[in-house]
């Protein structure tokens, strides 16, 4: 494996593991909101959905499509490369949010 795919990688299995804690953190505050959330209120505002958010989200967008391309072009687990990259974009807070506002449109949760 070519030393900048295997790069590549890695950083996409890093942003995929931030995305995956920022995701559990928002769910842990979306599903107990009728508790005493305060705690976990001030870390997503002053920390998580600030600018770490936004920068992994985006990283990993980029990154999953530099990982497909490399992995397109090197035509070795082409089909492996190109799933794991789907599945990172998918654990995007940002992906997530935009396919839970198509369901709920979907139902005529919005006006």
């Amino acid at each position: 494996m070519e030393k900048r795919e295997k790069f590549v990688r890695n950083v996409l299995i890093v942003l995929t593991f931030i995305s995956l804690l920022i995701t559990l953190f928002n769910f842990t505050y979306q599903v107990y909101d009728d508790r005493n959330i305060e705690k976990i209120n001030n870390f997503l505002v002053n920390y998580v959905n600030t600018f770490v958010m936004w920068i992994d989200n985006i990283l990993l967008y980029v990154f999953a499509v530099i990982y497909i391309v490399l992995g397109v072009k090197s035509k070795k687990e082409v089909v492996l490369k190109v799933s794991f990259s789907i599945f990172s974009v998918l654990t995007a807070i940002i992906t997530l949010t935009f396919l839970v506002n198509m369901v709920a449109r979907s139902f005529g949760m919005f006006n």
